[in-house]
């Protein structure tokens, strides 16, 4: 049998052998050596994720029966099967494999599912509702540094008002991804260098700091403990380009069980983005749209829903329009940038450069305040 060597991937696999057990298998002995192991897509599916349940048996060549039971209740009796879980929960899903000559094995899997699929709900988007995206996982709040856990719990804390939160992985010289937007350190922590040239454990030795220079208690996250910290609770904008590589982001997001609640944001890279959908399963992509062209390229990618503008094609030209002909939804950013100081406005009450977005039709807008934003969009029956 394949020796599974990470045991906190989503591959969290029940082995039954017949001289040992643990905490997730039954062991169910007949007269010979067979032995089963549950394979499943994700051990931390979110509601309405297709989720895959495959049974590898050895020592048997013919089998006479498979049968998948849940909580008591017969789900199917194939050898691979699609359940969607409608409920959250912690389930008990298990297996028992009997072969032609009376040989029988059983495995046991806990699935624990949490949250909404980010694929689902995209599926089902309302048209009439503005979704937010928090920048670098920012709530409003100053005395928490970007791109910090303790900002993504923050996002959580407001209830709905961020639907996602956007954080930059990188990579460190032992190849850990952590979050950093910046190549260097210098100005999100007490420390300097590139991260590409420091360890996760040299990294870890820094504290953060605030955006004026104060420096708190809060440590760089590693990627997988931030998405960890978010399961279930909220979905992630991944801006890794340049920064990482597609398969070993894809590597990390997949074991967390996170594939499901997760955008790939690719820019305006067309291989990229193809390259992504080639994965299996293929994680949901973001990509950005330059123009008309472009759009029509991106409606032909299977599984793109939303792409992103700049806001100044936003505001100027028919290009939002061009996307939402083409079956797409449209989101922007309203950061202050390019001239435009439309975030800053907000805090101060001014919500004209709002305005603005919304007669667009964007259905999705990344801000730096995203608890005024959506105060503001509740106002307007976008919420």
């Amino acid at each position: 049998m394949k020796k599974i060597t990470n045991i906190i991937c989503i591959f969290l696999s029940a082995v039954v052998l017949f001289s040992c057990g643990d905490d997730n298998t039954n062991n169910e002995q007949g007269e010979g050596t067979i032995a089963a192991k549950i394979i499943a897509s994700n051990a931390y599916p979110a509601l309405e994720e297709n989720v895959i349940l495959k049974v590898n048996i050895s020592g048997a060549t013919d089998i006479k029966s498979v049968v998948w039971t849940m909580e008591g209740q017969t789900l199917g009796e194939e050898s691979e099967l699609k359940y969607v879980f409608k409920k959250e929960g912690i389930y008990n899903v298990s297996v028992r494999v009997t072969d032609n000559a009376g040989n029988v094995a059983a495995a046991l899997q806990k699935l624990q599912v949490e949250g909404k699929s980010l694929r689902y709900a995209l599926q089902n988007f309302d048209p009439a509702k503005v979704w937010i995206m928090g920048h670098r996982g920012n709530s409003s709040d100053p005395n928490i540094p970007e791109n910090s856990i303790a900002g993504i719990e923050s996002c959580i804390a407001l209830n709905g008002a961020v639907d996602i939160v956007e954080v930059d992985p990188r990579m460190t010289k032992d190849g850990i991804i952590v979050l950093m937007h910046d190549e260097t350190i210098d100005r999100t922590t007490t420390g300097t260098g590139k991260v590409k040239d420091l360890t996760y454990e040299q990294i870890q030795s820094y504290r953060l700091k605030l955006a004026d220079g104060t420096i708190t208690n809060h440590t760089v996250p590693s990627l997988y403990d931030a998405l960890v910290a978010g399961r279930g609770k909220i979905f992630f904008d991944l801006d890794f380009l340049n920064k990482v590589s597609p398969k070993e982001l894809y590597d990390v997001v997949k074991s967390c069980g996170m594939l499901d609640r997760v955008f790939f944001y690719t820019s305006n890279n067309r291989d990229v983005l193809q390259n992504i959908l080639n994965y299996s399963p293929a994680p949901i992509p973001y990509p950005q749209c330059e123009d008309e062209e472009h759009a029509d390229f991106l409606s032909q990618q299977p599984g793109v829903i939303f792409t992103q503008i700049s806001l100044s094609k936003t505001l100027n030209g028919g290009l939002p329009a061009a996307i939402s002909s083409k079956g797409l939804f449209v989101s922007t950013n309203m950061l202050d940038m390019n001239g435009y100081t439309y975030d800053t406005q907000m805090t101060q009450g001014n919500y004209t450069g709002v305005d603005l977005i919304l007669s667009k039709g964007i259905s999705m807008i990344q801000t730096d305040h995203p608890q005024l934003l959506d105060a503001y969009l509740k106002q307007k029956g976008k919420r």
